[in-house]
């Protein structure tokens, strides 16, 4: 190709995608989700689609995809179009799936639009358990491998491998039960089918409102307000310190502009108080990032994760 003809398109392509930018949206944008409806995940995806809603002046609706532990969502997602009118809510569970044996992606595929939250994980028991601490949990679980039943979403996860690295760090096993997503597990959990559920603290306050619930330990560097007399992993002698992030992303060769113009959107959807009471409403922290550092945050996980998924087999 000649150096005028490549000029030529180089600027054809930039004029096109400023014009998209400028009328992008123009039509409704779906938020795909991998997690079951009520899940922690899925109620970000929700609050965020009403938000950009009026951010973006057209409606923003969202849309699940459950199955294959998130597989049949990103799928999904980049076999469709790079336009910007699907996007998908992820999680740091999207670190495990690229080495899935099903994955049809690879990071590439994906264009990271923006970080919006960070939150730690928990454990959480039915009251009826004998269970009143952490630490008669974990002495259970050390004289009786495998016997207890921990659920959390799907069969690998970034609540999977935090959960199996706090077994590992404090010496047990359990059987892991695998739920469509952290609102499924945690009705497990309420309803006494599992001994235990391994996910976000902040979405069990109504069931600890309503005595069906305790919270024994958190994953976080210190105690969170909304649960001052539950103890960190750290302070009871266990340095595990973790925390799940949700965010958006696009197919990759989403036009820059569109990408910049949805990250626009989500950050000043983050400075909303609407948004803040949510935050505080299921106990999370803001943790806005723009495309570039999204990028290079899950390229990280991605490093991170693989060692521990190959060191636990998983």
């Amino acid at each position: 190709m000649k150096l005028k003809q490549w000029v030529a398109i180089s600027l054809l392509a930039s004029v096109s995608g400023m014009a998209m930018a400028q009328t992008y949206p123009a039509r409704p944008v779906t938020i795909l989700c991998w997690s079951a409806p009520g899940s922690p995940v899925d109620v970000y995806a929700r609050t965020m689609a009403k938000l950009l809603t009026v951010e973006l002046g057209q409606n923003v609706l969202v849309e699940n995809r459950t199955g294959g532990s998130g597989l049949i969502m990103v799928n999904s997602l980049v076999r469709g179009a790079a336009d910007g009118y699907t996007i998908a809510a992820n999680t740091l569970t999207l670190a495990t799936l690229f080495s899935e044996p099903n994955a049809q992606f690879k990071p590439d595929d994906l264009q990271m639009v923006s970080r919006s939250q960070i939150d730690p994980y928990g454990l959480i028991v039915h009251t009826s358990t004998p269970f009143k601490n952490i630490e008669q949990f974990v002495a259970f679980a050390r004289k009786k491998p495998d016997y207890l039943n921990v659920g959390g979403p799907f069969a690998i996860s970034s609540h999977r491998v935090a959960w199996e690295v706090f077994a590992e760090v404090a010496k047990f096993k359990t059987t892991w039960v695998p739920y469509p997503g952290g609102g499924p597990a945690l009705t497990a959990i309420a309803g006494g089918h599992i001994d235990a559920a391994a996910t976000n603290p902040g979405n069990v306050k109504p069931m600890i409102d309503a005595g069906k619930v305790r919270v024994l330990a958190v994953s976080s560097d210190k105690r969170l307000d909304d649960f001052p007399d539950v103890p960190t992993y750290r302070e009871k002698g266990w340095d595990v310190v973790r925390y799940q992030w949700r965010g958006m992303m696009a197919k990759a060769g989403t036009p820059k502009p569109v990408v910049e113009r949805l990250a626009s959107a989500i950050q000043k959807a983050q400075q909303t108080q609407e948004w803040k009471t949510y935050l505080k409403r299921v106990t999370q922290l803001d943790g806005f990032q723009g495309p570039d550092a999204f990028r290079a945050q899950l390229v990280q996980d991605i490093r991170e994760t693989e060692v521990v998924k190959k060191k636990l087999g998983l």
